[in-house]
Formats: structure tokens, C-alpha cells, sequence
């Protein structure tokens, strides 16, 4: 545009080059009147004034920053923000959204008696878990949901399943890898327990996620789940004759002005064979094979050091029932639950022939019957800062964050919490139990301090403080004051004592940190 300004002021130029003087047309020769020399004066000054405008208009467009193009998502298609972006069509039934991890734990476990320097007690960091992984819908009713975990230098995998519901259907199923329909802390996800740990019974009892089956009725006071599982998680086990049946039933009425929770729970847990007396260990099996073991840490896992063991010893399967009792009633909520774990023991004299051969020159330790082994915890805590525990179909849900830090006045969520937590894997019926070779059928007795050093019993008084920032960001302290009675170190923690090995007691303390991240 502005070059055909210039063109046109340049021809009405040469027009009027006479004008002041006499000129002429070219094809008349008739002189340019006074009257037409001061219209084409006018209109150079209106060209100039218009090449003036344009000239402002662009070094004004040339001074602003580009414009922003928009880019809208396909139709229909509504995206949204819950921790992590997530796109849905609600048409279709398609939607997609990221999720994810980060635990960073820091803390220290204390030396108990006369244990002496030991590396793997005292201070220790650890990334708890790095999850990485997706969730969304499908048309149909499908669900899907998968999690990588990259902690520790290897990549495991925490659920990983598909599921199904119709609209509005209180009938949902799951297949993949995904809890055994454990207790209401187990189930629960790490992101919403009070505590850096689960209850000490989840892992003695080898509570994890396992490949399996389950199908769930959720009415609207009530949930029951069953389900049947292999005897393994997502690894490279080959273990095909193991495996898990497991129901779950929950009754959550809101009474007495807030929400109570009862729940029970049941497994029955086929162990692996022995193949033949080559012994395997799968990370995520009840046993390794048909050796039971039965162990727990300190109430964390920055230490691989376990105070009370069961050792290994001969079993084909096992029972693990669960009783579970919460409420929350406003800031204030309360928790517990309670484990029992009956083994199904060989027998002195049994023959163990073909797959169940044990390896070691086919012997093991044989208790003198089934040993029961039991746990339980109490729980209390309160929101400083007036949130109420999330709660949702039977577990604990993520806790909403009523003033968050950045906003006027925000300041975060503050929680403190205190637990007693109890672990008995003592068992006269294992601690009197004797190596038995199969083979011969001959006995021998195990060393004393051996022999009464299986099992033992563990509690732990727990003090939590929780501050959550924001709805996905929590930082926890946790103190834990252990207490130990017998099991595999009394020996060597108080070798001084009278007391048979069984009947020796000890403590330590335990502080522990964590940074927590999650979408």
C-alpha cells in the first residue's frame, strides 16, 4: 500500500512541475490553471498525511510482541487441571492423564545395645519411590491405569490393570496387577497414609500387589470385592502353581456426624513348589516357595535390618484375616486394624517327594504345629488447620487443602497424628520346631540361641507432623520409639542378660523425613 502511495505522489509531482509557471498538455499544449495547481497541491498534502499514517501505524505494529495463535483442542475434547493436565471427551468416553511419585526419604535409625557399627543403621537417604505412568477412560466402560517405578536402580511396576464398569453400574472389574484386597492401609494409596510406612503387619505378612482377577460391588453404604490371583507380581517368575483367593467387605455408614468405616478381610495364599529342590525367590511372593518367612523393619525402610524374624521354615500356604475399624468426624479421625496369619506347617516326618522337594539335602525347619502369627495398630490424628481426611469407596483419599500456600493468607494444611503399632511373630510352636530331614526321617535339635530366636515381637509408639503446602505437595516427619522382645539379635544386642534369648528386651529410636510429590 505504501509503495502505491509513493507511485501516485511521484506522478502528481512530475504533474505539477510547472506549477508557478506556465505549462502546457501534452496532446493540447493547454496551460495548468492557478485553480488546478492548488488541487494537486492538496492532494500531495493528504498523499503525505496518509504516507505519515501508515509509517506511525507500522513502527507501532513493529514495537508490540507477535500475536499469540491460539490452538484449541479437537471438538468436544475438555481439558482440565487435577495434578497434571488431563484431556476428556465425555461424548466418547476417551480421556488420558498423566500421573505420578516422587517419595525422597532422610532419617536415622539408632543401634541398639551392644549391636555395634552396622552401615545399614544410623543415617540414610533413599528415593522411597519414582513413579511414573498414566490413567484414563475408553468407550465401553474401559479403564485403564499403569505405574513404573524407578527407585532403587530397577524398574518395578506399581498397578498396572484394566478395568470395566457400565455407566451408572455398581459392578466394576479389574484385571493386571494390583493389591490382593488387603486391609484399608495396604489398599490405600502411599499418598494418603499418615505415616513414611504402612503398619509393620503389611510387610511381615508380604501384603503386595499380585497379577490377578477381581470383580467389586459398591453400593452406597457398602463394598464387597473378591478376587483370584497368581502367586506373583509383574517380574520373570515362572511360578505357576501358587496362588491367592481374597474377598474384601466394607460397611461405611455416616452416623454420629461423620463418616465411620468397618471392614474385614480374607486370603488364602497356595504356595509355590519347590521345583523339585531348586529353591527360587520371586521379590513379590508370599514365600520363597514353600520355605515360609515371616520378618518386618523398624517401621522404615531406610535400614534392610530386621529385629524380628521368623526364619525360614517348611509351609504349603497360608491364611491372613483382617479386621479394620476408622472414622472421621470433621478434623479429628481415628484408625486401626488388626491381622492374623495361620500357616498351613509340614509336619515332622512328612515326605516331601517330587516338586515339593526341599533343597539342602531336602531338609528344613519344621514347626511342631501351625504357628499364628498377629499384628495390630491404633492410629489418631487431627487437621491443626480445620481439612477433613479424604475418604472414597472403602479407603483413604487424598486430603483437600483449604488455605494453600501462595494465596492470600494461605498457609497450608498442618496434621499431627500418634500410633501404637504391634507385631507378634513369636510362636512356641515354630521356636520348638526341629530341622527335619525328610529324606531319612531323622531329627536334630538347632542351636539354642537359633531356636529361640525366631520370631519375636515388635512395637512401635509413632509421632507424626504433616505439613501439605499445596494439595499435591506433602512434607512428613515421623519419630519412633521401637521396642524389641527376642528375635534373632537379643543375642547379640544384650549378651550380657540371664534371660533365655526369647525373653530379652531392647529399644532404639528412629527419626525419619520425607518430601513427597505427586500428579
Amino acid at each position: 500500500m505504501l509503495e502505491v502511495v509513493r507511485a501516485g505522489l511521484f506522478a502528481g509531482v512530475a504533474m505539477a512541475i510547472a506549477v508557478g509557471s506556465p505549462a502546457y498538455s501534452q496532446t493540447e499544449q493547454t496551460p495548468i490553471t492557478s485553480a488546478e495547481a492548488a488541487e494537486l497541491r492538496a492532494q500531495i498534502a493528504a498523499m503525505r498525511a496518509e504516507i505519515d499514517a501508515l509509517k506511525a501505524e507500522r513502527a507501532k505494529a513493529a514495537a508490540e510482541p507477535a500475536p499469540k495463535i491460539a490452538v484449541s483442542p479437537p471438538a468436544g475434547v475438555i481439558p482440565s487441571w487435577k495434578g497434571a493436565p488431563q484431556l476428556e471427551d465425555k461424548a466418547s468416553g476417551w480421556s488420558f492423564k498423566p500421573r505420578g511419585r516422587i517419595h525422597f526419604d532422610a532419617g536415622s535409625v539408632g543401634v541398639p545395645g551392644a549391636y555395634g557399627a552396622n552401615r545399614n543403621l544410623g543415617f540414610n537417604v533413599r528415593a522411597r519411590r519414582l513413579r511414573l505412568g498414566a490413567e484414563g477412560t475408553m468407550p465401553g466402560g474401559f479403564g485403564y491405569k499403569i505405574e513404573a517405578d524407578f527407585a532403587n536402580n530397577a524398574v518395578n511396576f506399581g498397578d498396572a490393570f484394566v478395568s470395566w464398569s457400565e455407566k451408572d453400574s455398581p459392578i466394576s472389574v479389574r484385571l493386571g496387577n494390583f493389591e490382593t484386597l488387603d486391609g484399608l492401609e495396604q489398599i490405600s494409596s502411599s499418598n494418603n497414609n499418615t505415616f513414611t510406612e504402612r503398619t509393620q503387619f503389611n510387610d511381615a505378612f508380604l501384603n503386595s500387589r499380585r497379577l490377578g482377577a477381581a470383580v467389586a460391588y459398591q453400593g452406597k453404604e457398602f463394598r464387597l470385592e473378591g478376587g483370584l490371583f497368581a502367586g506373583h507380581s509383574i517380574d520373570g517368575s515362572f511360578n505357576n502353581d501358587g496362588w491367592i483367593s481374597a474377598v474384601r467387605g466394607v460397611f461405611a455408614p455416616q452416623a454420629f456426624g461423620g463418616q465411620l468405616h468397618f471392614g474385614a478381610s480374607w486370603q488364602h495364599r497356595e504356595f509355590q513348589s519347590n521345583d523339585g529342590g531348586t529353591v527360587t525367590t520371586s521379590n513379590n511372593a508370599p514365600s520363597a516357595n514353600q520355605l515360609a518367612r515371616y520378618r518386618a523393619r523398624p517401621f522404615t525402610q531406610l535400614t534392610d535390618v530386621r529385629f524380628v524374624d521368623t526364619g525360614q521354615f517348611a509351609a504349603k500356604s497360608d491364611d491372613v484375616f483382617g479386621f479394620e475399624l476408622a472414622g472421621i468426624f470433621d478434623s479429628l479421625y481415628f484408625g486401626g486394624e488388626a491381622q492374623w496369619t495361620k500357616t498351613r506347617s509340614y509336619s515332622a516326618g512328612d515326605l516331601a517327594t517330587g516338586l515339593d522337594i526341599f533343597a539342602g539335602g531336602n531338609s528344613a525347619v519344621v514347626p511342631t504345629d501351625d504357628p499364628t502369627f498377629f499384628g495390630v495398630y491404633g492410629e489418631v490424628g487431627y487437621f491443626l488447620t480445620g481439612e477433613t481426611r479424604g475418604y472414597r469407596e472403602g479407603i483413604w483419599g487424598r486430603t483437600k487443602v483449604l488455605k494453600p500456600l501462595g494465596r492470600a493468607g494461605g498457609t497450608g494444611a498442618f496434621q499431627i497424628a500418634a500410633r501404637v503399632d504391634y507385631l507378634d511373630l513369636d510362636s512356641d510352636r515354630l521356636k520348638n520346631g526341629l530341622t527335619n530331614n525328610f529324606t531319612t526321617g531323622t531329627t536334630s535339635l538347632a542351636a539354642l540361641n537359633t531356636r529361640l530366636g525366631r520370631g519375636g515381637t515388635q512395637t512401635g509408639y509413632l509421632l507424626a507432623l504433616n505439613w501439605y503446602p499445596i494439595d499435591y505437595i506433602r512434607i512428613m516427619l515421623n519419630y519412633a520409639r521401637v521396642e524389641v522382645r527376642g528375635g534373632p539379635l537379643a543375642a547379640q544386642i544384650k549378651p550380657l542378660s540371664v534371660l533365655p534369648i526369647d525373653q530379652r528386651k531392647y529399644g532404639t529410636d528412629l527419626f525419619a523425613a520425607r518430601f513427597q510429590l505427586e500428579f
